[in-house]
């Protein structure tokens, strides 16, 4: 599963991450991170 950093933008994997202790962006250390969503949209019909 990709996920997104908050402040660079940067997408990374699992197996990134799990290259420093706890969780940090691998290229800017910062520790927010977003789960990327897949470009998909819901179409819900109206009744």
């Amino acid at each position: 599963m990709p996920y997104v950093c908050a402040k660079c933008g940067r997408e990374m994997t699992t197996e990134d991450l799990k290259a420093l202790p706890g969780v940090r962006c691998p290229y800017c250390g910062h520790r927010i991170l977003y789960k990327a969503r897949p470009p998909l949209i819901k179409k819900v019909k109206a009744r």
